[in-house]
């Protein structure tokens, strides 16, 4: 109250610079109305341009004379005030122009529509600097993720000064996408992504590439696959069986896997040394990894799914492990086993 109550005193003052004297908000009444004309107001702008600004000496107002000079400049400016947000400043991670004192780049300081005197919403605002970032991609990629480019999209998932993370996320990228992949969603060609938070949480073995984050196989913002997909990998139950087809897979995944028909080592799906990936995979039709794994978790080891989609049918496999080997009864052929320490 004290400092509202001096303030309105010092308003109602006067100002000398340069031989000549000004009433303090003369700046706002009689010249600069347009730092004042938005829904947000700075308050030293309402209250005392002094705050900032001070005379330099030159006559003012004078035409191209700039009759006062910034009391400091870049951040310091701002941090002679802003001392509140100190550690919201100084985590290892920090926004360029946050690192280069660069406050104006986001911030108007006189005037705004958006709260925070934000120069703009974001990601309209994100997308003047991040320019691989625009509604352009929208048209240009095969999958887009919505949430990064709709209104205040970018502060979903990012800071705007520092962070503990990198790339300035909120959180760890898997507990990101976790937030909003609670539950199913619909999408606008009438295909559901089921709820993966709970899938995860229903089964004992979760996919290693998940363990952190799920930027290890799907983009965060645009992708030129479906599915948000960094590589190849197919959506339908069957594929010609190279490696481009599995790009996906192989970034992590030996692709010995599918390319060796007898091995003793690069798979425990084997029948002695005859490489099983390879019979059901190494063919003009091969068969997709995702007719027997589940991508994101499953309560068998080796996220051998319990059913899989196959067009409308979900399909059981009636899969079950042994010490050497396994069983499988799926739709696909009757009952088979295979061990891998069969002997001739």
């Amino acid at each position: 109250k004290l400092s509202l109550l001096l303030g309105c005193l010092f308003v109602l003052g006067t100002l000398k610079v340069s031989s000549q004297t000004f009433e303090v908000n003369s700046c706002i009444t009689e010249c600069h109305q347009d730092q004042v004309n938005k829904n947000f107001v700075h308050g030293p702008t309402a209250v005392d341009c002094l705050s900032c600004h001070e005379s330099n000496g030159q006559e003012h107002p004078l035409d191209n004379v700039a009759g006062f000079s910034l009391v400091t400049q870049g951040k310091d400016l701002c941090f002679g005030c802003h001392t509140e947000d100190t550690e919201d400043f100084s985590m290892k991670y920090k926004h360029k122009p946050l690192k280069n004192g660069d406050c104006a780049s986001c911030h108007d300081p006189h005037t705004s529509d958006v709260a925070s005197m934000v120069s703009g919403t974001a990601p309209n605002m994100c997308f003047q600097c991040h320019d691989d970032m625009n509604k352009g991609r929208m048209a240009e990629n095969a999958s887009v993720h919505k949430p990064s480019f709709e209104e205040g999209a970018c502060s979903q998932c990012h800071v705007p000064h520092s962070s503990k993370l990198k790339r300035l996320l909120a959180k760890n990228s898997k507990e990101l996408c976790l937030d909003c992949h609670d539950k199913r969603i619909k999408r606008e060609d009438e295909t559901i992504i089921e709820n993966v938070a709970k899938h995860l949480e229903e089964n004992e073995f979760i996919h290693k590439a998940l363990n952190k984050r799920c930027t290890s196989c799907h983009n965060a913002h645009y992708a030129s696959r479906p599915l948000m997909l960094k590589e190849n990998f197919p959506l339908e139950s069957y594929a010609k069986g190279v490696e481009e087809s599995f790009m996906l897979c192989f970034d992590c995944h030996d692709p010995d896997l599918l390319n060796l028909e007898k091995t003793d080592s690069f798979t425990m799906f084997r029948e002695g040394d005859r490489n099983l990936h390879y019979v059901h995979v190494n063919k003009e039709k091969g068969r997709n990894c995702s007719l027997c794994h589940d991508v994101h978790a499953a309560k068998n080891p080796q996220l051998i799914a319990t059913t899989v989609k196959f067009g409308r049918w979900k399909m059981p496999l009636n899969y079950i492990a042994t010490d050497d080997g396994g069983t499988c009864a799926t739709g696909c052929h009757k009952e088979l086993s295979y061990s891998r320490t069969i002997t001739e």
